[in-house]
């Protein structure tokens, strides 16, 4: 008897967890709830969806609702984490069941986007349901640790945080709120990130002030350098001191967002032209994304839109071709008008091709090809870049 898709109860909890560990965390000595524990606790279950055949979990997706900060804009997003089939019930649509029941409760709150991270032999299960991989949306460097003399040790003192110091915590935070693009986090999601199993963070000290942090992993899901914030100078102290530590054959890879940031730039001065699209980073998989609503997608990316347009002109109708959403875009000089007025030409594109347009194409997908005014304005706006650190991966 099939029981589901619905939301995990209490009683079934430590049986998902358990069979998540079973799949993914196999041969070593961490687990998914500590990993991920903004995902995975009590208070998220009505969004962990669960399928049982005969009084057993045999299928599990989450959904994790969040909310990225891009300069003026908000976008809202959904991250699908580890999606399982228990071993024995595979290719019986379990999992697509549960994936879809994602998707109805991203569309009922309003989320116009939702993305995940995934290997590429299980492209073709995400596509059924309207995903698609994207274009990079961070890049690759490696360090090593004779590297450290690329960087400065600096006159900064460096100390590992310490969870039970309010101050320093208050300081992270603030430093991270600085960043112009970021994923907005509460007070209690910064603490279950900055206290994760098997990472470690350095904070460099002026005195008593903290000036800069930097994270580092060491997990099968977020190994290397995997977030920093802070003054420039202060980064620098920390990845010369982390450097130093390592073993000599040993090899750290800096994981980042493409959207500007003090580490990014540092690393990028002190190793020019090493970056390397991020999907190559061990733990880290490829980008896939679905619209969910075109027209939500893109009035919370409006000032984007505005900051591309200046001296662009002329106005597109943009259809998906499953729903038949239309939005129409009128550009005048870095203004923009967005409307749900139909033209009597358009732009006709699947879910998935609008998800290539608007973030990008992966480099193995067929590219989409505008020609005139129409492609001079998409290819100007588009793509856009979601600001998602690797601590916010999941």
């Amino acid at each position: 008897m099939i029981d589901g898709p619905r939301a995990c109860q209490a009683s079934e909890f430590e049986e998902v967890i358990a069979l998540i560990n079973q799949v993914f965390r196999g041969g070593t000595d961490q687990d998914i709830r500590t990993d991920y524990p903004l995902v995975f606790n009590h208070s998220k279950m009505e969004y962990m969806r669960i399928l049982k055949m005969d009084g057993v979990v045999v299928a599990h997706v989450p959904v994790w609702p969040r909310e990225a900060i891009m300069g003026d804009d908000r976008l809202r997003f959904g991250i699908i984490s580890p999606t399982v089939t228990h071993p024995d019930y595979r290719r019986r649509g379990y999992a697509t069941r549960c994936l879809r029941d994602c998707i109805r409760i991203m569309e009922e709150e309003g989320v116009p986007v939702s993305v995940l991270w995934t290997l590429e032999a299980t492209f073709p299960f995400y596509h059924q349901s309207g995903w698609e991989a994207v274009g990079s949306q961070g890049r690759l460097y490696q360090l090593h640790p004779e590297d450290h003399v690329l960087f400065e040790s600096g006159t900064f003192d460096v100390v590992q945080y310490d969870p039970r110091s309010t101050d320093a915590f208050d300081a992270m935070m603030k430093l991270h709120d600085a960043e112009p693009h970021r994923i907005s986090r509460t007070q209690e999601e910064y603490h279950a990130l900055l206290t994760l199993p098997k990472t470690t963070t350095f904070l460099a000290m002026r005195g008593e002030e903290v000036v800069a942090y930097l994270m580092f992993g060491e997990g099968v899901n977020k190994p290397g350098l995997i977030e920093g914030g802070g003054e420039t100078a202060g980064l620098e102290t920390l990845v010369n001191h982390i450097l130093l530590e390592r073993e000599a054959d040993s090899e750290i890879q800096v994981l980042l967002p493409l959207v500007p940031s003090n580490l990014g730039q540092l690393i990028e001065e002190k190793k020019p032209g090493s970056g390397r699209r991020i999907e190559e980073a061990k733990g880290v998989g490829y980008q896939m994304m679905r619209v969910n609503s075109l027209e939500k997608l893109l009035r919370q990316i409006k000032h984007h839109l505005r900051s591309r347009s200046t001296g662009l002109h002329g106005i597109i109708s943009l259809v998906c071709r499953e729903t038949d959403e239309t939005v129409t875009l009128r550009f005048r000089d870095g203004e923009v008008d967005l409307s749900t007025k139909r033209l009597t030409e358009v732009v006709v594109l699947t879910r998935r091709e609008l998800t290539q347009l608007i973030f990008g194409p992966h480099p193995a997908a067929p590219s989409l090809e505008f020609s005139g005014a129409t492609g001079e304005i998409l290819n100007t706006v588009f793509p856009v870049y979601v600001p998602i650190w690797e601590l916010d991966h999941s």
